[in-house]
C-alpha cells in the first residue's frame, strides 16, 4: 500500500491511499465545527446543518443529488461528531470523480432550503425525547453533562431549545463559517492512483476559500461527584468514568488494554463476575476512550434495583484490584482480540479512508498497521500495572438512574 499526503494553497489536507487488492474506494471529508462549536443559543444548530446540505446543492435539488449518488451506486452520509462535521462514502473505484463531484456541490453551493428546516427538526426533537425510552444510552448522556467541562459536555443529540432556535439564516451562517477548506482533510482509499485523485480534487476543490475554524479549548474538568437521577423504572442504570490516557499517548495502548481485561467482552472480568458467577446484571462493560486531549475509562453496568448496590460494589471493587493481578493469558487473549479486531477493521477502504483521516486529525502524521501492531505487541504485564498506577481508577464520578440513590464511599470519588 502507498499512502500519499499532501496539502493544497487553500490549506485543504489530501491523503490518499492506495489499495490495488480491492476493487472499491472509499472517500471521507473532515471539517472543523462540530457540536462543541455551536452557540450557546443554538447547540443542536450542527445537527440540523449537517442533514440540510443533502437537501439540495448546485444544480441538484434535493432528490435529484439523492439519485445521482444513487444511480452511481455510491453509499454517501453526512455527520456531525464533538468537533467536526464528515461527509463519507463508499463506491466502487471507477465512480470516485463523480462522488467527488457531488460532495464538492455540496460543500461549495449547498441551497438549505427553508422549507426543509423543520421536518429536520421534528426527527431530531424525536430522537431527543426517545431518550426516555433508552435508559442505558441517557444515563450516560447525563453524566457526560457533569462530567467534561462545557462545552464538550454536550450531548451529541443536541438541545431541543436549541434544534427549535434554528432558521435558514442561522444556516448559511453556520455554513460560510465552518464549511472551510483551512483545517480540513479529505481522505480517500482503495483501487485508486493518488496523482489522478489529485487532479480531480485540484479542479473541484481549488477554489475552496475559507478562514481557519478555532475550536473551544478543552478547560477544567468538574470535581467528581456521585450523582442520581431518580426515575421509576423496573431498572438501574450505573455509569462511571475516570480520567485516563489521551490518544497515542504514553501508556495509550495499555490503557486499551486494561480496559479490555475488564470488560470489552464476555470473557472480560466484568461479564465473568457480575454476571456469569453471580447474575447480578443483564449488560456490563469497561472502554476506554481518547482524543488528542483527553482520555476517559467508562463503565456500565444495567440491573435491577435489587441487586444494583452490590453490582456497584463489584465494579469498583474489579477496577481496583487489576493492578498486579493481571495474568500472562488474560493479556495474551486481550492482545490477540484487539490485533484481530483492528486487521479486520482495517482491510476494507472505508475503514482506511477514516482511520487515515483520524489519524491525521489528532496526530498530523498516518500510522501504519504495522506500527499499531508492534505498539499492541510491546505491552506488558509490568507496562499495564505502571498505567495502572499512574491512571487511577479513583478518584472518578458515578452516576445512577433509578429509584433510589446507592452508598457510595466519598473515597471513591475523591472527597
Amino acid at each position: 500500500m502507498t499512502i500519499v499526503q499532501t496539502q493544497l494553497p487553500s490549506g485543504l489536507s489530501v491523503i490518499i491511499e492506495e489499495m490495488d487488492h480491492v476493487e472499491s474506494a472509499a472517500y471521507d471529508l473532515v471539517m472543523p465545527g462540530g457540536f462543541i462549536s455551536d452557540a450557546p443559543a443554538h447547540v443542536g444548530a450542527s445537527l440540523v446543518l449537517s442533514e440540510l446540505i443533502a437537501k439540495g446543492a448546485g444544480p441538484y435539488d434535493s432528490r435529484s443529488l439523492s439519485e445521482a449518488f444513487d444511480g452511481a451506486g455510491i453509499r454517501h452520509g453526512e455527520g456531525t461528531g464533538m468537533d467536526r462535521f464528515t461527509l463519507s462514502g463508499s463506491l466502487v473505484a471507477s465512480k470516485l470523480e463523480r462522488a467527488l463531484e457531488l460532495v464538492s456541490h455540496m460543500v461549495l453551493n449547498p441551497r438549505l432550503p427553508a422549507e426543509d428546516i423543520e421536518p429536520i427538526q421534528s426527527i431530531l426533537l424525536q430522537d431527543i425525547q426517545a431518550l426516555k425510552d433508552s435508559p442505558a444510552r441517557r444515563s450516560m448522556v447525563e453524566l457526560t453533562k457533569r462530567f467534561y467541562p462545557a462545552p464538550y459536555n454536550r450531548s451529541s443529540l443536541g438541545d431541543a431549545e436549541g434544534i427549535r432556535s434554528v432558521n435558514r439564516a442561522l444556516m448559511a451562517e453556520m455554513h460560510q463559517k465552518f464549511f472551510n477548506p483551512c483545517g480540513a482533510i479529505l481522505s480517500v482509499a482503495g483501487k485508486v492512483r493518488a496523482h489522478d485523485v489529485l487532479r480531480v480534487v485540484e479542479e473541484l476543490f481549488g477554489g475552496w476559500k475559507g478562514e481557519a475554524v478555532v475550536l473551544p479549548e478543552f478547560g477544567s474538568r468538574p470535581a467528581h461527584d456521585y450523582y442520581h437521577i431518580a426515575d421509576d423504572s423496573a431498572q438501574m442504570q450505573v455509569v462511571m468514568a475516570i480520567p485516563s490516557v489521551k490518544f497515542s499517548e504514553d501508556l495509550y495502548y495499555e490503557g486499551k488494554l486494561a480496559a479490555s481485561i475488564l470488560g470489552a467482552s464476555m470473557f472480560g472480568r466484568l461479564f465473568v463476575e457480575l454476571r456469569e458467577k453471580r447474575g447480578l446484571c443483564y449488560s456490563v462493560y469497561a472502554r476506554h476512550g481518547a482524543t488528542n486531549l483527553y482520555g476517559t475509562m467508562t463503565a456500565y453496568v444495567g440491573t435491577t434495583p435489587e441487586r444494583a448496590q452490590e453490582s456497584l460494589d463489584l465494579l469498583v471493587g474489579e477496577f481496583e484490584r487489576l493492578r498486579g493481578t493481571i495474568s500472562q493469558d488474560e493479556l495474551d487473549r486481550c492482545r490477540t482480540n484487539l490485533k484481530a479486531s483492528l486487521v479486520m477493521g482495517e482491510e476494507s477502504p472505508g475503514a482506511r479512508a477514516g482511520s487515515n483521516a483520524t489519524d491525521w486529525w489528532l496526530l498530523r502524521r498516518i500510522r501504519t498497521l504495522a506500527e499499531i501492531n508492534a505498539e499492541i505487541d510491546r505491552v506488558s504485564i509490568e507496562g499495564l500495572n505502571t498505567f495502572l498506577e499512574r491512571h487511577p481508577f479513583r478518584p472518578c464520578s458515578i452516576l445512577t438512574l433509578g429509584r433510589t440513590p446507592l452508598s457510595v464511599p466519598s473515597t471513591i470519588i475523591g472527597k
